[in-house]
């Protein structure tokens, strides 16, 4: 584990002067602080392969508790018609028989949760918290410690007195599907539904991968959007991300990938593995009250060592998650981030995108080599079983500048709430 992510330190001299001839700028929507909005934006769930995603939700604020509209946003590819109508193909139109088709799927599973002041809250994706759903009190009466209750009422007529802030109330369900692939989306409300401007939550994932042989784990930082404190005259359901007078702050007009190039050769001696980038992308813009994806085409900008520039784009509608050689091309060995064809270990991509603002993470998995020089049985290239590697770590893009509403554009990007 100690061998992933040594692309880090390796492209700080090949990439000086690309990063040291732009303005440097920073993006207003950050990982590392709390938000009224937080964004998970890679749940992955399969059981049948071990696969599972921790979520944690942290309230910041010391002192009063925090209500929390949740979205789960399920990304599934499934088969329409045919023999096998329904049945979920992420792992490739193959799947479908029968003059079926593989279709890219959007469907939102909605929860609340009740943070209490200071109060971490984590739950498995695959299980939800407490059983399927039931609500959780955690509460106890300030007159009797030992009893736990959910409201005043609880707690009266015997022993009396109030109740501390408890999570009664709070639903938290398993994802609607197994296996699942999505987004997860936690935006701080009010008792009546509507949004609030509170910058009190914070998140991380945690990413399982059990094997009969391995056990390997990996995590990230939700990301946060933070409320600027505006008053909007758009609708109290329409959260405006970006702009003079928004109510919070607009997504990166860049996200910025650090990585080796796909199918290197991990440069540790006495390492056999070779590496791989997965990157997830998500749309900002989403309107749940229409069940209407956000989409953008995402322009690549690839930089290797020698400042030797490629660039390819490709579209993203409600979630992508793609290794960086199956961006463009179906063959690997073809793709601009393959390490023949870039011809250096490392490189820098920029990612531009056109309609939505994007918000992204990465996954480097380093996998082993058998005696012939393959990828070991089971750990086949990517587009097949790549996701259960023996070596992996997920880590946040760099963000880079705030979103605007130039002239000609749509508008700025808009979280629709139901």
């Amino acid at each position: 584990m100690g061998q992933v992510r040594w692309a880090g330190w390796t492209m700080a001299v090949a990439t000086a002067l690309v990063i040291s001839s732009a303005q440097r700028v920073r993006a207003d929507v950050e990982s590392d602080k709390p938000a009224a909005i937080v964004v998970y934006p890679d749940v992955d769930v399969d059981t049948d392969s071990g696969r599972d995603t921790v979520v944690r939700l942290t309230n910041t604020n010391e002192s009063d508790p925090i209500l929390v509209h949740c979205f789960y946003v399920d990304a599934n590819f499934h088969c329409s018609g045919g023999l096998n109508d329904g049945e979920i193909c992420n792992d490739g139109p193959g799947v479908c028989t029968g003059l079926s088709f593989c279709v890219p799927g959007w469907l939102e599973v909605d929860f609340r949760v009740i943070l209490t002041a200071k109060q971490p809250i984590e739950w498995k994706a695959s299980e939800g918290l407490a059983d399927r759903g039931v609500p959780i009190p955690f509460g106890v009466c300030q007159r009797n410690p030992l009893r736990a209750c959910g409201s005043d009422a609880d707690c009266n007529p015997f022993p009396g007195g109030a109740c501390t802030q408890s999570n009664a109330g709070t639903r938290i369900p398993p994802v609607p599907e197994d296996p699942f692939v999505g987004v997860l989306q936690c935006i701080a409300i009010d008792a009546n539904g509507n949004p609030v401007q509170r910058n009190d939550l914070k998140g991380e994932a945690i990413s399982e991968r059990s094997r009969s042989d391995a056990f390997t784990v990996s995590s990230y930082n939700a990301i946060g959007i933070q409320a600027t404190g505006n008053t909007s005259t758009s609708p109290t359901n329409e959260l405006v991300l970006g702009g003079p007078d928004a109510e919070y702050n607009g997504c990166p007009n860049y996200l910025i990938l650090n990585h080796f190039f796909d199918e290197a050769n991990n440069p540790v001696p006495g390492s056999d593995a070779t590496i791989f980038t997965e990157v997830t992308l998500v749309p900002c813009t989403t309107d749940y009250l229409r069940q209407i994806p956000g989409a953008a085409v995402v322009q690549y900008l690839v930089f290797n060592e020698f400042e030797q520039r490629f660039s390819t784009s490709k579209s993203v509608r409600c979630f992508d998650e793609t290794f960086l050689c199956r961006i463009g091309t179906t063959q690997c060995s073809n793709s601009i981030f393959n390490v023949n064809v870039a011809g250096t270990l490392t490189g820098q991509t920029r990612l531009q995108p056109i309609g939505s603002g994007l918000l992204g993470v990465a996954r480097e998995y380093h996998f082993s080599r058998d005696l012939d020089g393959g990828l070991q049985s089971g750990l086949v290239d990517p587009g097949g079983n790549a996701r259960n590697g023996v070596n992996l770590a997920a880590f946040n893009l760099h963000m880079q500048g705030t979103r605007e509403t130039p002239p000609d554009a749509v508008g700025p990007d808009v979280i629709i709430l139901p």
